[in-house]
């Protein structure tokens, strides 16, 4: 019955001082990340709570990163468009440069290879790749190069009519393109609609005499025209999502701080009282050792060897 009762003695000794050891490391951990909640069983509740607000803060991020790429899109689709308006205000210009009496069909023929020129720079915009290596205006199909010029010099559409779109927030999803069809007015079963096709009939006029120039320039004018609103209008729609992507950042990044705050109240140590705890263990601990000292040394024990 004594070996058995000292020997408790013993094992209760060595259990104290192994706790308080355990519960000092815990304090040093706490004060070496500034956590609080090191494991579930410091707090259930909080913990439950603590992941919940962490999954949605991840959430947020994500609503960031969309948002991030679809500035990166739609900043470039604008600067495409804005190109590609550039251009058609050139061939315009050319034009009714074009129709003036001092010029004969030789100058016209001049006029016709810039305006060639600016037809195969248009393709050269309408697949543009974005950072990704996606093409911009190719729908849904954006591995696939939306538009090809044929040795007729007539160009063919290729995407679909499809309109991307991100989470750019809880409720807000915004579209990051437009299909080649609707930005450059071009019907994939009729080549013989659209920008292209209007530069093509221009280049081909203006290669012709002067007398058939001359009867379809008012078409190709009210064409170019045409083509122009159509830019600028969907010009205008990517700016709408510019500023709608703007104050959606703004309104996630708010949100995203009150998470953070949230996150820190639960979580976050306070360091006073986490000082405080740690002296209470470092003494409770070395009491528990001296005691643990002194029991070893008992005659008893020592008896026992």
């Amino acid at each position: 019955m004594l070996r058995i009762a000292t020997s408790q003695i013993y094992q209760q000794a060595a259990k104290a001082m192994n706790e308080r050891q355990v519960g000092l490391n815990k304090v040093q951990q706490q004060m070496a990340t500034g956590q609080r909640l090191m494991s579930n069983a410091d707090d259930p509740v909080g913990s439950a709570r603590l992941l919940n607000l962490n999954e949605e803060l991840g959430r947020y991020g994500q609503y960031q990163r969309n948002i991030d790429l679809a500035n990166g899109r739609l900043n470039l689709e604008d600067s495409v468009l804005g190109d590609a308006s550039e251009l058609l205000q050139q061939t315009r210009e050319l034009v009714v440069q074009a129709n003036s009496d001092t010029l004969n069909d030789g100058d016209r023929m001049a006029i016709a290879k810039q305006v060639r020129q600016i037809q195969e720079q248009m393709v050269g915009l309408a697949n543009t790749k974005d950072g990704n290596g996606e093409y911009l205006f190719a729908g849904f199909k954006s591995q696939t190069q939306p538009f090809v010029m044929d040795a007729n010099k007539q160009t063919h559409y290729q995407g679909d009519q499809g309109q991307r779109s991100i989470k750019a927030g809880p409720s807000l999803d915004i579209p990051v393109g437009n299909s080649g069809s609707a930005a450059f007015r071009v019907d994939a079963a009729d080549p013989a609609k659209g920008v292209f096709a209007t530069l093509d009939k221009l280049a081909v006029a203006l290669e012709a005499p002067s007398a058939q120039f001359h009867a379809a320039m008012g078409t190709g004018l009210t064409e170019l025209d045409q083509g122009l609103e159509n830019l600028a209008g969907v010009r205008a729609q990517v700016g709408a999502r510019l500023n709608a992507l703007e104050a959606q950042e703004a309104a996630n990044g708010d949100f995203s701080v009150h998470l953070q705050e949230t996150i820190n109240s639960i979580d976050s140590l306070d360091y006073a009282e986490a000082a405080t705890r740690l002296s209470q263990e470092a003494f409770t601990l070395q009491a528990a050792q001296q005691s643990f000292v002194k029991i070893q040394n008992l005659s008893l024990f020592n008896y026992m060897r």
